[in-house]
């Protein structure tokens, strides 16, 4: 698919996901099968700033292509410069985020609480686009409260600014990720646009992401949660899309050789003590579903360095008779 001049593999897009989406991890997302990933959430403030720490989390590999990267805040005229730093740190596409629903970004007008105001999310938009040379998306929720349908007026405002694609996840900010995401109002969007709409929102299962495209006739799907705590599930995704064919899920060994390979990642980029630190909630998740998953996981908080991860990992195994690390 194309989104504006940008043309995509593929319909499997990696989320924006805060505190996870940093380079080693979208590598991984690549591995197994991700056509498009984003960065995690950054700062326009702080990009426009050039703030070493914010530029660190647009650190794009020349392996990682197409990418995109996300935006949030609340100044068109801080957008315009944002934008313009991020062109030259290697994106393929810049998003704007209109969905957070987190009280920090909130509070200062940012994410989500730009779908109460319209016109402020338009001025941000039309900065955007207009200071740009590469395609400008945006990732939204429903609205603001219940029964808030502000997402449609924004998207016919949006492809009016010359926005190339929109993801929706449908929910609005105040029912954060409780309840089920409202699939109709995915098919309203592309009821309601000409550009390409992206369905994210409680794709858990290949099943999922079959469904959600039948029903909604949306252009892509965008995977959250579910690969933060799996990466897998985007082949099991992409396969199931192409074949119709169910691929198992990882065995234990399987899971612990991804938990090695994800921990070499992050050492590499973060170094030996950055990276393990980082590595301790990815590794609880991945050891989720592990017999006395929860013994493992208490003594995570040990780890030091990699010789730890795989010592751990090789222990545990062996002493459940799960198999051995690949």
């Amino acid at each position: 698919m194309h989104i504006g001049n940008l043309n995509i593999g593929g319909i499997l897009f990696l989320a924006p996901l805060a505190g996870v989406s940093n380079r080693p991890f979208r590598l991984l997302a690549k591995k197994y099968g991700a056509d498009l990933c984003y960065t995690e959430m950054i700062s326009a403030d702080a990009i426009a700033l050039n703030q070493p720490k914010t530029l660190a989390l647009a650190d794009i590999a020349p392996n990682e292509h197409p990418i995109g990267l996300q935006l949030f805040g609340s100044s068109p005229e801080i957008f315009a410069a944002a934008v313009k730093v991020s062109i030259n740190l290697g994106a393929d596409l810049i998003d704007l985020n209109l969905g957070c629903p987190v009280k920090k970004v909130v509070k200062r007008n940012g994410g989500a609480a730009l779908l109460k105001d319209v016109i402020l999310a338009t001025e941000i938009m039309s900065a955007a686009v207009e200071n740009s040379s590469l395609p400008v998306s945006i990732k939204m929720r429903t609205g603001w409260e219940a029964n808030d349908e502000a997402f449609l007026e924004v998207a016919r405002s949006a492809e009016k600014c010359g926005i190339a694609a929109i993801t929706l996840h449908p929910r609005t900010r105040s029912a954060a990720f409780s309840g089920k995401s409202d699939w109709s109002k995915i098919t309203q969007l592309k009821n309601e646009v000409n550009i390409p709409v992206i369905g994210n929102g409680d794709i858990n299962t290949p099943e999922d992401a079959r469904e959600i495209i039948s029903l909604t006739g949306c252009d892509a799907i965008m995977i959250g949660r579910a690969a933060m705590k799996n990466p897998h599930i985007l082949t099991q995704i992409r396969n199931f899309l192409a074949t119709g064919q169910e691929t198992p899920d990882l065995s234990h060994s399987e899971k612990a050789e991804l938990a090695l390979e994800h921990s070499r990642l992050m050492i590499e980029r973060f170094g030996e003590r950055g990276g393990t630190l980082q590595m301790r909630k990815h590794l609880a998740w991945y050891s989720r579903g592990f017999p006395d998953g929860a013994s493992l996981r208490r003594q995570l908080n040990r780890i030091a360095n990699y010789d730890d991860i795989y010592g751990l990992f090789s222990e545990f195994l062996t002493a459940n008779q799960t198999g051995e690390i690949p």
